[in-house]
């Protein structure tokens, strides 16, 4: 509700959905939106500019000199990274990351984010790295093996993490320091 509000309410770059580039467009930045919202975007450690007047391939920024945070690195309008590592997340990964299907990389690795990671990120078959670990992610995570594009897929399992991961390339929680359990 609230990404969608702001979208109808206070976004200053309106979209008309007069071409199927613009519907895409549309559907990527209520995505971030909701990314945003769900995971309590307004107490980030940085905005990374999201939900600023600028296009969503802008919302991101340089922390210290050579890492990337935010959502860009764009390829003909759309995100391919989505880098929000470190960053004060809370909540919980929503359904709708599973539309950014432009996505080679994923990192929300040291928040606090919860839950399953959600069955949509099936959807994601661009992606190619995907960093969850040093969070509270629980579950199994096996759906996400079927990616044939997945080089890298770090997350908390091992025996301290909470989630079963059998193509886990590294696991963040366990004495053999990110490498995986088995």
């Amino acid at each position: 509700y609230k990404a969608l509000h702001w979208m109808a309410y206070e976004d200053i770059l309106r979209r008309q959905p007069d071409t199927d580039f613009s519907i895409k467009k549309i559907i990527q930045r209520y995505a971030l939106s909701v990314i945003y919202f769900a995971t309590a975007g307004e107490l980030w450690r940085d905005s990374a500019l999201f939900l600023s007047n600028l296009d969503e391939c802008s919302w991101n920024m340089k922390r210290e000199p050579k890492y990337f945070l935010g959502a860009g690195a764009c390829e003909e309008g759309f995100v391919t990274r989505l880098d929000l590592w470190g960053n004060l997340l809370t909540g919980a990964l929503p359904p709708e990351i599973g539309s950014l299907n432009s996505l080679k990389s994923i990192s929300v690795f040291d928040n606090n984010m919860r839950g399953p990671p959600p069955k949509s990120m099936v959807h994601l078959k661009k992606l190619k790295k995907l960093y969850l670990q040093k969070n509270d992610f629980q579950g199994d995570l096996d759906f996400l093996c079927g990616n044939e594009k997945m080089e890298l897929f770090k997350s908390d399992c091992g025996k301290r993490g909470g989630v079963n991961c059998s193509c886990c390339t590294g696991c963040g929680y366990n004495e053999n320091n990110d490498k995986p359990v088995g």
